[in-house]
Parts: structure tokens; sequence; C-alpha cells
């Protein structure tokens, strides 16, 4: 079960057959659902901000130097902010015999939170955690700078991809010389999973009992932000893929491919929405009969 209002409501649930339950990190609550017998999985944002972090040098920033936040959350290199789940993560673990530990949010902006955030980070921080790794900074800003302005004026992409009707050789076409967005995508995913790393090596020095899980995106989107299936089974011991058809908020197929249409038609007013909107579906592998082709309907309907 996900979540409860309050811990008056367990004994209804351990009467029908509840035993693990998932909260956010309440001490009382915690200890409750301990003491009743349940199974008890904290969630824990991984890069969340708060009133600790309201300054924009935590916030992710794009290759024009603009800062994002993205699903409340800021730049997953930072160190302050690394630091700070650290400690949440390690009061959990000494305090309470939790069965695991959820990370939500572990990755870097997805489109759903606009196209300009998902361009991101470019931050001091990230600059010197991509020098450690051996990646060409510069070379990865300006690959995914010409990607904004390729969205920006996408008449050329609409053109290639409209003649090779989104087959594997119309996007080999889009991605001659453009290696840098791969390191910077590949870039993405090491910062993620080195910071699952540090978590994992954590909680077990504190609980041979306690495990640590993931909420992670649907395969067709996981590798845009930062998420790696291929590493992930190395250091988490569950993880949850968020593969939602239908919703009003990001990981939801219909909503991160609206939100890409809306930029896109924002950006560039001549697009034909409906083709546009089928064009996303092939792009994702997705097939487009029987799907909302207007963006308004794509927001609400399944895909």
């Amino acid at each position: 079960m996900f979540g409860i209002p309050r811990l008056e409501y367990a004994d209804l649930l351990l009467e029908n057959g509840f035993k693990d339950i998932v909260v956010s990190y309440d001490p009382e609550l915690v200890k409750g659902l301990l003491d009743k017998g349940f199974n008890v999985h904290i969630v824990v944002g991984a890069f969340r901000l708060d009133n600790e972090f309201r300054d924009p040098r935590f916030l992710a920033e794009d290759p024009y130097g603009r800062r994002h936040i993205w699903f409340g959350s800021g730049c997953p290199n930072n160190p302050d902010i690394r630091r700070r789940t650290l400690r949440q993560i390690s009061e959990i673990i000494e305090k309470h015999s939790v069965n695991s530990i959820l990370l939500d949010g572990i990755r870097f902006a997805s489109m759903g939170s606009g196209i300009e955030a998902f361009a991101t980070c470019f931050c001091e921080n990230c600059r010197n955690k991509a020098e450690e790794y051996g990646y060409r900074f510069e070379e990865m800003k300006q690959s995914v700078k010409k990607m904004l302005n390729a969205f920006y004026d996408f008449k050329q992409a609409w053109d290639v991809l409209q003649a090779y009707r989104s087959s594997p050789a119309g996007f080999l076409d889009l991605a001659r010389g453009k290696h840098g967005l791969l390191d910077w995508l590949e870039f993405r995913e090491r910062s993620v999973s080195d910071f699952i790393v540090e978590v994992r090596n954590l909680i077990k020095s504190y609980s041979r009992k306690a495990s640590l899980g993931a909420y992670v995106f649907t395969p067709s989107l996981a590798f845009l932000v930062g998420q790696n299936y291929r590493e992930f089974w190395r250091y988490l011991d569950f993880v949850k893929p968020m593969v939602y058809r239908k919703g009003r908020g990001v990981a939801c197929l219909n909503f991160e491919l609206a939100r890409i249409a809306e930029d896109l038609l924002r950006w560039n007013p001549w697009l034909p929405e409906a083709e546009l909107i089928s064009l996303l579906y092939r792009v994702f592998g997705l097939q487009e009969e029987g799907f909302p082709i207007a963006r308004a309907r794509a927001l609400k309907q399944a895909v």
C-alpha cells in the first residue's frame, strides 16, 4: 500500500491483509507502523529542494546559463543537496528498523518538466564532475545548445524525420556530428548511478536488513533522464518502473509527450499539431493508431 492518511487506518489495512506500506518519512508514523508489525518502506526524494536550498546556485543550469527547477528538485551533482539526502537516510536507518529506502526523483530532468529544463545541467558542480569522469564538458555543453536551437527552429529536424518517417536512418542522419549529446546522456547516467552507489553503501553500513529500491522511468524514457537499467541491477535490490500510460504529471507517457509537443508548438507555431504528436508516438516506439492526436486530449487520455 502506498501511503496512509493517519495511523488510525493501520488496523483496517492489517485486517485486509496488507503487510507492506510505503510512506514518506515521519518519525512518529514510522514508529507506529513498525510497532503494529508492518514492513515499512520509506520514500526519499533524491535531489529535492526545501527551505535550506532557496538559492539559484542549487538549481540545474541549461547551456544558456538559465536555472530551472524540475520536479521540485535541483542539480543532481550539487554536493550540498547530496549530503542532505545522505544525512536524512542516515537518520532513518539509524533510528528505525525499516525494510527499505525507496529513492524518488533519482534522475535528471525529463522533457515533462520542459525541454529547457531537460537540457541540464551545466553548472560548476557538473563541470567538476564531468572533468573528474573524463568528459569534455564544453563539447557536451555546445552539443546540447545546438540541440536546443534545433528545437527552437525545428524545420530541419522536421524535414528529416518526415522524409524518413522516423526510421533509424532518420535518427542517424540527425545524430551525425553530435557525439557530444551521447556523452551528455552518458554523463547523466553515471552521475545518477554513482549517487546510488553512495546511498547503497551508506545503508549497508548501518543495516543488513534494509534494502534499497528506486522509482524509475519507463524504459522508453529512462535513458533520457540518466537512468540506466543495465547499471541499476548492480546496486539496487529492486526497482519500481513507473509505466504510467495516463496521468497529469512527469513520467506519465501522455504527459511527457504532450509537454514536448507544447514546447515545440510554442516555438514553431507553423507545425501541424496532429502530425507532430503522431511523429512523437513513432519516435518513442508507440503505435499511434487510436491514440489522441490533439495536445489537449493527450494530456487527459492514455497512450
